[in-house]
């Protein structure tokens, strides 16, 4: 039975794969099967960005995009490439005859550039010639240019029309153009456009886009384009171009001075070049403005920050390009609903073409993190209440000392503080100086040079050091983690920590003493001792149990050990940890293991509540309290030693046989 089940089961499979292949098959043969959900057959979807002319084909870009430039897209669909309607007829159903390029031109409107090509007697080469390439502007493109330009499209029989530089010879796809950058010579005295490929399938001929590629002619191909396009425009290389623009002489000025003028101008690799203008120059502070047009190295550092490997035009930017420069830092390029930007600086004069790349005029100047003073890098960082506390101590002077580390706590790690702390602080200017330098240390050091378990000195005039510890979360200082990575800039390296250091002001001893919920614990030390062997700069963690915890024990039992100070020192020995456990390096799922001083193990590990325990018996009642020698914890029960077995509750349970609140 079982067989002939498994028998029935592969002959339904098969049958449904033979009735999908037909159904392929059958609809490959039926040329009125409409594709991709169009409304009929051999129709093309034409996205149209809304509020704008723009308009991208199927074929042209490669997957359909919701928004391009942050301006929504809506879909309209039109006969395809080589066909037309039959009167009224939902589909595309026609195929129309190949006809030469004139024609072919005339078919998709072109009327502009037909009438230029007569005026310029290309009238006969384009139809009777070929085979050839023309990029054809719009008739909107050609109506925007400037009389000059114009008047050289249809010259007089002397001179060559400029249109001979808008065809090719030959014939070229868009499949034809593979790679990013490429180079084509033309009709117009052999002089060359340049063809670049981008993502989403957009293709550009000098910066102009191929809105509507591959129109396929008797004697060869057009492709539409949204500009006219001339070859004085690539003449001079990017070097040189920037040079002879007016609006870029500060920025001239800063090329000529480090070598990037001669490296741009000799190499043979493609650029495009972020050249900030006159104005954006004159926003920078005048110290920075100096240095950058006084000292070649600085003037290299900013410069190299502004140029990009590659080629990459406005028009190729529908979303977002990621560019790199020559520094290998990452900058966005993006199309936004009211421009290009490039990071913080907006497009102002996009698509300057020359011979080896192309220029994009920018209205802000691209700082490295290495030219600006500490103050302006904390500004960029977000870390505005560091900044202004520091400002309102007085100490601008202290944050551009040369080779200096700052752990700069985030604004949010401010508004964290307890509700009045900083509006008290703010009136006691030298404890605001403490807390500013207490995030300071002098030397750069980054986060590969920290080890846990360490120390580091701070610039305040404090007696404190900052603890350093390593976990499987990372690196924390004292209480605080290391957040991203740092920056560095002229003077300093900047880290942004989560939490605002307070340096603590008593030792592990000094606030016992000060807890009324410790007394009976601060008894036990100082009979014990074991206080005197912490040293002031050590980093311990004590488990304190309160008065209350320490009421559960046997009172007999309890006054024997008080009695005994080689019991009592070993049973206080077993609260103490020679390390800092902070909380934050305690899993949320999980176990963190590690020994006391006597030498038993202690776990620390959250229960389904998320409330913290030790050993499953003893709950944590205070959070992980910050001194100047370490980490305090309050609990509820004391912990069970190997060294008191027999130790029993006040309700004669021995403590190592108490019934576990959690078990791991």
């Amino acid at each position: 039975m079982a067989a002939c089940l498994k028998d029935a089961r592969v002959l339904f499979i098969t049958l449904q794969i033979f009735f999908f292949m037909c159904a392929c098959v059958s609809g490959r043969r039926n040329p009125t099967t409409p594709l991709n959900g169009a409304p009929g057959v051999n129709m093309c979807k034409v996205q149209h960005v809304l509020g704008s002319q723009d308009k991208f084909f199927t074929h042209c870009v490669a997957q359909h995009l919701k928004m391009i430039c942050e301006r929504p897209t809506y879909d309209r669909w039109e006969c395809c490439s080589g066909f037309q309607k039959t009167g009224r007829e939902r589909g595309c159903s026609r195929v129309k005859p190949l006809d030469n390029i004139i024609e072919t031109t005339r078919d998709l409107g072109l009327t502009d550039f037909i009438s230029h090509a007569e005026g310029a007697g290309l009238l006969s080469d384009l139809s009777n010639g070929g085979a050839y390439t023309v990029f054809a502007p719009t008739n909107q493109a050609i109506r925007e240019v400037s009389p000059d330009v114009l008047s050289k499209l249809s010259p007089d029989r002397r001179s060559m029309s400029l249109l001979n530089y808008h065809v090719a010879p030959g014939r070229l796809n868009i499949s034809s153009f593979r790679d990013r950058n490429q180079e084509f010579v033309t009709l117009h005295n052999g002089d060359k456009v340049r063809v670049n490929k981008y993502a989403y399938g957009v293709a550009t001929v000098n910066c102009a886009r191929i809105v509507r590629p591959d129109e396929m002619a008797t004697n060869g191909v057009v492709h539409v384009i949204d500009k006219v396009i001339n070859p004085a425009d690539i003449k001079g290389n990017i070097a040189e171009r920037v040079l002879s623009d007016d609006r870029f002489s500060q920025f001239q000025m800063a090329m000529l001075i480090s070598d990037m003028y001669k490296k741009l101008r000799a190499s043979s690799q493609s650029f495009t070049l972020l050249a900030p203008t006159n104005h954006a120059f004159a926003k920078l502070p005048s110290d920075i403005l100096d240095k950058i047009l006084t000292d070649a190295d600085t003037a290299e550092k900013v410069l190299q920050r502004h140029v990009v490997r590659g080629v990459y035009c406005a028009d190729a930017i529908v979303v977002a390009v990621g560019l790199k420069t020559m520094d290998d830092t990452r900058l966005l390029f993006r199309c936004k609903r009211d421009g290009l930007w490039i990071n913080e600086a907006k497009v102002l004069h996009p698509d300057l073409v020359a011979s080896n790349g192309v220029i994009h005029g920018i209205d802000t100047v691209l700082l490295p993190d290495s030219v600006k003073p500490t103050a302006t890098l904390l500004h960029d960082m977000h870390l505005y209440s560091f900044l202004n506390l520091a400002r309102a101590a007085g100490l601008n002077n202290t944050l551009d000392i040369n080779n200096i580390t700052l752990f700069s706590p985030t604004d949010q790690a401010f508004k964290d503080l307890p509700r009045g702390y900083l509006a008290a602080l703010i009136k006691e200017p030298l404890k605001v100086e403490q807390l500013v330098k207490y995030h300071m240390v002098r030397g750069r050091i980054d986060e590969s040079q920290l080890v846990g378990d360490s120390t580091l000195n701070s610039m305040a005039d404090l007696a404190v050091k900052i603890k350093v510890k390593i976990s499987r979360k990372g690196v924390t200082l004292n209480k605080s983690t290391l957040e991203e990575h740092p920056r560095e800039c002229q003077s300093s390296m900047i880290h942004k920590v989560d939490r605002v250091m307070v340096p603590p002001e008593k030792d592990l001893m000094d606030y016992i003493k000060d807890d009324p919920d410790l007394s009976v614990f601060k008894h036990m030390l100082e009979k014990s001792g074991v206080n005197e062997e912490w040293l002031p700069g050590g980093s311990y963690t004590v488990l304190a149990p309160t008065n209350r915890a320490l009421a559960h024990v046997d009172e007999r039992q309890l006054q024997e050990m008080m009695n005994d100070s080689t019991r009592l020192r070993t049973f206080v020995r077993r609260h103490v940890i020679t390390r800092m456990i902070l909380k934050c390096s305690i899993p949320e799922q999980g176990v963190y293991t590690t020994r006391s001083k006597q030498g038993d193990e202690t776990n620390f590990a959250y229960d389904e509540k998320n409330r913290l325990f030790v050993n499953t018996h003893s709950r944590v009642l205070s959070e992980d309290i910050l001194t100047s020698n370490g980490i305090i914890y309050k609990l509820d029960h004391v912990l069970p030693c190997s060294c008191e077995p027999r130790l029993r509750t006040d309700r004669g349970q021995y403590f190592g046989s108490h019934s576990y609140r959690r078990r791991y």
